[in-house]
């Protein structure tokens, strides 16, 4: 059985194929050289371009200048010394005088060691006691003309005002009123009901919308296979079966003996993805998880022209496990079925097998228990199922199965024949 992924590639759209073993890989497309991610059928994912790496913009820095202009010192005022008049004032020896320190100059001052030069210049001395009698007598005469001017404005103000009584308010009861909204007086008006301020409540900050997941490969098979599942009856469900015009009489058939109506399931999922070497078109192979089999049920469907179609044979022996009711039923019947084979310990086998029947072990996938049956040699079924089932491989393919019972009364079942050597449905 070739496992094989057929999907388009997402930035080119040319088909491409590859094995089962690569889903959800990484690498090249051979036509646009983009990376891409190969999809995964069993996770339901489907193939999508790798994004690129954003590069990292580093964050802008301010330079300095070229080039800065020479400090240039500030001039600084140069200060003239205090010159003094040329000829100092007469000195009387009844005055009391005030020596008033010369200046701060950019030139030390003298010592007092220093010897006293007739060109020297020096401390200029006031007479203190006459300006301090101006000074006194001046602000007394300022406060007495301010004392004078606030009595005689204080007397004609006081006059003005006294003239008019003082006017008080008169005491108004307040109006009884009954209701609180009707006033008591018709001349005054209504009140106005003030309305009670409204709390409006904080609104969560809106999330960002999420981007949307990539849509599946296998989107359009599991639609398909939603509508046959949800289908009432067998004539709706028809139209989306393998081979309906051979298959609709064996579903309406197959009706009176057992009511079809909707199948009930609780998942769906992609279990395995072949490609079809002839045709060149995908079978997927999903498992159907019921409420009788949690397990879930294989459930083939196949593309097509007429788009996707289930195997319904295949569907309703997994479905009703028709194998199971085959194995328990009575003896010289025959039946076809999808079955599982694998070849028998070997001593299990030697003590089976003889000159004319060689033993094989037959099982359905939805059971636990083996039936042991037997395959005539030399013939051409037991070389493939030989060959089929050599170093411990499992076989999976469509045969028919006989019960028969033996001359002491025990059942056995004999392979007749090999339908088809896989589960894979070959028509469409």
């Amino acid at each position: 059985m070739a496992e094989v992924i057929q999907f388009n590639c997402p930035v080119c759209a040319t088909m491409l194929r590859l094995p089962l073993t690569m889903a959800a890989q990484q690498g090249p497309c051979p036509h646009c050289a983009r990376e891409i991610i190969a999809p995964d059928p069993r996770h339901g994912i489907g193939a999508y371009e790798l994004p690129v790496a954003v590069p990292e913009v580093s964050p802008f820095r301010l330079e300095p200048f070229a080039e800065s202009p020479p400090l240039v010192a500030k001039p600084q005022k140069v200060i003239e010394p205090f010159r003094p008049f040329a000829e100092p004032l007469p000195q009387r020896e009844t005055d009391e005088f005030v020596q008033i320190p010369e200046p701060m100059l950019a030139r030390e001052p003298f010592a007092a060691t220093q010897p006293t030069s007739p060109t020297a210049p020096q401390p200029i001395t006031v007479c203190a006691k006459p300006q301090r009698a101006v000074l006194v007598l001046s602000c007394l005469l300022t406060g007495a003309v301010a004392l004078a001017w606030g009595y005689a404005l204080g007397v004609r103000s006081n006059q003005w005002f006294m003239r008019i009584p003082p006017m008080t308010a008169p005491m108004i009861p307040p109006p009884k009123v009954d209701n609180p909204t009707i006033p008591a007086d018709p001349k005054l008006p209504a009140a106005i009901p003030v309305a009670e301020p409204t709390i409006r409540p904080i609104k969560p900050p809106v999330e960002p919308p999420k981007p949307p997941e990539p849509a599946k490969v296998s989107a359009a098979a599991e639609a398909s296979l939603r509508a046959f599942l949800d289908a009432p009856d067998w004539a709706t469900r028809s139209a989306y079966v393998l081979s309906p015009g051979k298959v609709r009489t064996l579903m309406e058939a197959y009706s009176h003996e057992a009511p079809d109506g909707p199948t009930v399931f609780q998942s769906l999922s992609v279990k395995q993805s072949h490609l079809d070497e002839k045709s060149g078109n995908t079978v997927y192979i999903f498992n159907v998880v019921t409420e009788k089999y949690p397990d879930g049920i294989p459930v083939a469907i196949k593309e097509t022209p007429a788009g996707w179609l289930v195997d319904w044979q295949s569907f309703v022996e997994f479905r009703d496990n028709l194998f199971h009711r085959f194995v328990i039923g009575p003896v010289d019947q025959t039946g076809r079925f999808h079955l599982v084979v694998t070849a028998p310990p070997p001593a299990r086998a030697a003590n089976t097998e003889n000159e004319k029947f060689s033993s094989f072990l037959l099982q359905s996938p939805l059971a636990d228990k083996q039936q042991l049956a037997f395959v005539k040699k030399p013939s051409k079924i037991f070389d493939t199922f030989q060959t089929a089932t050599a170093n411990g491989a499992i076989f999976t393919p469509v045969i028919e199965v006989v019960k028969h019972k033996t001359t002491a009364g025990q059942n056995y079942f004999e392979v007749t024949d090999i339908i088809v050597t896989d589960w894979l449905p070959k028509e469409n």
